[in-house]
């Protein structure tokens, strides 16, 4: 599927200092403990009775935990380098060219590895296509909730049939690693094209979101809430750059009891909605705010809650307004900045309430850019907060009229007024 290039690790203390009794502070000192045991034990010392501050804290470390999705760093196109990687769960094969089979399936190559799997391209000789194929990373083999999560994403990813959603073949159990096949695009992340070439252009933005709505409007009508939509999973076939959604790692279904667990948290923090940070139960109206970050990241160029690590950016998320684009991106129209506010608000109610919603708003403006008549009419409300303080109007008076007609009006005036006052004269005298 993608490569991305490498980041660097992740560091949760970042340059900032928090106040260590704050959530924030009491979750970097768990952070730093060095086992579970230690950091159990330091909660326990640190909140005492405060079952609330003690849920929080855990809920951060959840998503610490859970922050690299399976495709934190999605595969795309240029192969990587397999000299760190144990390939020896591959089967031994006789076509040199291959690293090996897994399966019928014949693996070529590495095209990149994530937080929890390791994704190959190779060739189902049944059907004779060139596949994807996923495998859960073989240090969590081990771990059934890793192995659960893993076979979860093959079965709501197959749930959904769109042409916006990457397609899965096939999942296998298999008894040394289960794997996943999907469709193989080639082509790049929405991520690495933002890390190339920065802000888009409307059209692009248009077009790349209108995508991202349909695909979404699929899953949620299967009842699915993606949960992680961010630029890294927003796959770019080449030449056509249609959109592909990838990693339904975290999806949920909607009436899943499991999403109502106290302190449960999923995802990655600069694209998730505030509901979801804090643990709470989440609908398909958090796809939408996720949505709503990926559109500013496009339009700025960047993550609308960047911060220093990951407490502070949960924060963000959830208490602080972004840096308003316009002063990000002046070209940023202002109808697409109140779209990008609506998806943004932190009330669940007042942003738009489905992707179908969001489909047509956008067609409605991609058909204004394209010169092309709308069909249908969807107003864009204006900004409750103005961008920038209003310059208070001049008062202007009307301009009066000055012509031909006025002028013959006023000299006929002048000269009934001249006889009046010249035949009370007249009389006077007598």
């Amino acid at each position: 599927m993608s490569d991305q290039t490498p980041q660097e690790p992740f560091d949760p203390f970042g340059e900032s200092s928090v106040d260590p009794q704050s959530i924030e502070g009491l979750f970097v000192m768990a952070l730093s403990k060095s086992s579970p045991e230690e950091r159990e034990a330091f909660l326990d010392e640190a909140c005492g009775d405060d079952i609330e501050s003690r849920h929080r804290v855990e809920a951060l470390l959840r998503a610490y935990e859970d922050a690299g999705s399976f495709f934190e760093k999605p595969p795309l196109g240029v192969p990587t380098a397999v000299d760190s990687l144990t390939l020896d769960f591959l089967e031994p094969a006789d076509n040199p060219e291959l690293l090996g089979t897994l399966g019928h399936y014949e693996i070529y190559e590495v095209i990149g590895r994530g937080g929890m799997g390791i994704v190959f391209r190779a060739r189902d000789p049944k059907l004779n296509r060139i596949v994807a194929v996923k495998v859960l990373a073989p240090e969590l083999a081990a771990n059934p909730n890793a192995k659960r999560r893993f076979v979860r994403e093959a079965q709501a990813g197959a749930a959904v049939s769109h042409p916006h959603v990457v397609t899965i073949h096939a999942v296998d159990e298999d008894e040394k690693l289960p794997f996943l096949v999907m469709e193989c695009i080639v082509g790049q992340s929405l991520q690495q094209k933002l890390d190339q070439v920065g802000s888009l252009r409307l059209i692009e933005v248009l077009r790349v979101s209108k995508q991202i709505s349909e695909g979404l409007g699929a899953a949620h009508k299967q009842g699915l809430i993606h949960r992680d939509i961010k630029p890294a999973n927003i796959l770019l076939e080449n030449g056509v750059e249609r959109v592909k959604i990838t990693d339904f790692g975290l999806a949920r279904a909607v009436d899943d009891v499991s999403i109502t667990r106290t302190g449960e948290v999923a995802g990655s923090p600069q694209f998730m909605s505030p509901e979801q940070a804090k643990g709470e139960r989440v609908d398909q109206r958090s796809d939408l705010f996720s949505l709503g970050c990926v559109m500013y990241a496009m339009c700025a160029g960047r993550s609308p809650f960047r911060a220093t690590n990951i407490a502070a950016t949960i924060r963000r998320v959830c208490d602080d307004e972004p840096k308003p684009i316009e002063e990000i991106n002046p070209e940023v129209p202002e109808w697409m900045i109140v779209v990008i506010e609506k998806l943004l608000d932190k009330n669940p109610d007042n942003r738009y309430q489905s992707a179908d919603e969001v489909v047509e708003v956008l067609e409605y403006q991609l058909a204004g850019v394209q010169g092309i008549k709308p069909q249908t009419q969807f107003p864009v409300k204006p900004r409750r907060k103005a961008a920038f303080p209003q310059q208070r109007s001049p008062i202007t008076h009307p301009k009066k009229d000055r012509s031909p007609w006025w002028i013959v009006g006023t000299v006929l005036c002048l000269l009934a007024m001249a006889t009046f006052l010249s035949i009370a004269k007249t009389l006077e005298a007598r």
